[in-house]
């Protein structure tokens, strides 16, 4: 399975790049496709963004990674919805799901905080 790996450019060698590479490559059989490449980065400077989204259409499926504020740069928006439009599968980093995982108490009191019930 090859995934494609989107995030801002400012986290390019970074140690958050490091981390989320750490834990792609925990994904059994999974190809990390890096935009990070010298190869990509040489072939962007002539051809632009179709570069990556060529390389988003190779893929299988497209993780990402938001700025710290939650807002998603303009170009990591139209790597998200090439892979949309091509029905991949798309997920964020990180991935903390059980984080937010509500027992039922907290559930019903959430829901009446939100008026529904």
């Amino acid at each position: 399975m090859k995934i494609y790996y989107a995030r801002p450019i400012s986290l390019y060698g970074s140690k958050q790049e490091e981390r989320d590479l750490l834990e792609l490559k925990k994904i059994p059989n999974a190809d990390i496709v890096n935009p990070d490449k010298k190869e990509l980065a040489e072939r962007y400077k002539i051809e632009g963004m179709d570069v990556f989204l060529q390389a988003v259409t190779d893929c299988d499926a497209l993780t990402f990674r938001s700025f710290q504020d939650g807002s998603i740069s303009a170009g990591v928006a139209k790597e998200i919805d090439k892979a949309k439009e091509l029905g991949k599968l798309v997920f964020e980093l990180p991935t903390i799901t059980s984080k937010r995982i509500l027992s039922v108490e907290d559930t019903r009191e959430y829901l009446k905080l939100l008026g529904n019930r």
